[in-house]
Order: C-alpha cells, then sequence, then structure tokens
C-alpha cells in the first residue's frame, strides 16, 4: 500500500484527478532537473527538489529540513527514462567557456555524480533516504516518452526497518 500523498501524486499526475489547493505541502519530490518532467500535482502539495539524476545526495540536508519542519510523512523519488546522468560524458563540459583548470573539476564531480541505471539507482537511494529520515520514500519512474508515473516497487512495505530486516533475513 502506497502512502496516501504518493497515491495524490499519482491520481493528480496520471488520471487528471483534480484536489482542491492544499494548506500545507503533504510530500516532497526529489527528481530530476530535466526540462522535459512535468508533475502534473495540486498547488501547495509538495516541496519540489531537482537535481541532476533525481540523487537525492546533494540536496539531502534541504529535504530532511523541509521535512522536519513541515511534518512531512512522505516523500516521492522520481527518477526517469532517457536520464543523461545514468552514464554523463564529462567531455562535454570541453564546450564551457571557461579556463582548463574549472573544466577538470568539472569533469571529475560529473563523472562521481553517475547514477547507472536509472530503476536499480532510484530504488536503492530511496530505500537508503527511508532508512535515514525514517519516513516512506517511494521510487518512481517518469517515463518521457509518454509523461506518466509508475511505481517502482511492486510492493511496498511501509516501514524501511522492516525492508532492511527482510533483505539482512535473504
Amino acid at each position: 500500500m502506497l502512502p496516501e500523498p504518493v497515491e495524490t501524486l499519482l491520481q493528480s499526475h496520471n488520471s487528471g484527478v483534480v484536489f482542491p489547493p492544499f494548506t500545507r505541502p503533504e510530500l516532497a519530490v526529489v527528481t530530476c532537473m530535466d526540462f522535459r518532467i512535468h508533475l502534473q500535482m495540486p498547488e501547495n502539495f509538495a516541496f519540489v527538489l531537482r537535481t541532476g539524476g533525481a540523487n537525492p545526495e546533494p540536496v539531502e540536508p534541504y529535504l530532511a529540513y523541509s521535512v522536519a519542519r513541515m511534518g512531512i510523512g512522505a516523500i516521492a523519488l522520481i527518477g526517469h527514462t532517457d536520464c543523461a546522468m545514468q552514464y554523463p560524458d564529462p567531455y562535454v563540459l570541453n564546450h564551457l567557456p571557461t579556463d582548463e583548470e574549472h573544466i577538470r573539476r568539472y569533469r571529475a564531480q560529473i563523472a562521481a555524480l553517475a547514477i547507472g541505471e536509472v530503476e536499480f539507482f532510484t530504488r536503492r537511494q530511496a530505500r537508503r533516504l527511508g532508512e535515514r529520515l525514517g519516513i516512506p520514500v517511494v521510487p518512481l519512474l517518469y517515463r518521457v516518452e509518454d509523461h506518466r508515473l509508475e511505481c517502482l516497487e511492486k510492493t511496498l512495505l511501509d516501514y524501511p526497518n522492516q525492508l532492511m530486516s527482510l533483505e539482512r533475513s535473504l
């Protein structure tokens, strides 16, 4: 069973269900900065943090703060198909109009931020965030081909600790 705010996001985005504006955010969303991602959701419904590859690590302190400050009970971590951060080409940075020293530094940083296979990365990061923040983190996939969201977990346990116990017992 998915947390209610994630169900609301899926209904709003995939089915076009219209909800009245919320008085405060119910969900935190971490997704990629890709320009093709257009999430449909109710007004005032979610904090949205965008980062390359939907990698939550660079924005995790902001995420933790917003969750704690507003009492948010769930997070949607949304990777997407055709993500340039899967296996980024750091030599693209050669086109920047800056000096070689900065280009070398950016190349190293971009290479270190590669996420690899999107679905695996999104599931793994959702588990990690859930353990660290103590709230449900649901991994979703945004398909840029048809702009639909799909849940990457067929069965989602409510508590990350139960998930970890299950993994240890296998």
